[in-house]
């Protein structure tokens, strides 16, 4: 049953200007989230490179035993300040 022409020449004028302010809406909340996301992709991995384990003189490179010192906090966030690191000069 098709619809009267009436009506839809009455629905038309909002319709349209609505349809198109909620496709720019979709487009512009869909670019940031991708703002969003890169920039806490970009802040986890600069955390995650401050971990210090990996240039560790007691870094055995070992998935058994990472760190024979702090086994529970190789290569974690909490390895970050650890008292014991020192340097193997690997680098």
């Amino acid at each position: 049953m098709a619809l009267p022409v009436w009506l839809v020449s009455l629905v038309q004028p909002v319709l349209v200007p609505l349809c198109f302010i909620v496709a720019w809406a979709v487009m512009g909340l869909t670019f940031w989230h991708l703002v969003v996301t890169v920039r806490d992709g970009v802040n986890q991995a600069t955390v995650m490179h401050k971990i210090p384990c990996a240039e560790c003189c007691y870094f055995t490179n070992d998935y058994r035993l990472k760190c024979p010192i702090h086994p529970k906090i190789a290569l974690s966030e909490a390895a970050i300040d650890c008292t014991d690191f020192e340097d193997s000069g690997l680098r």
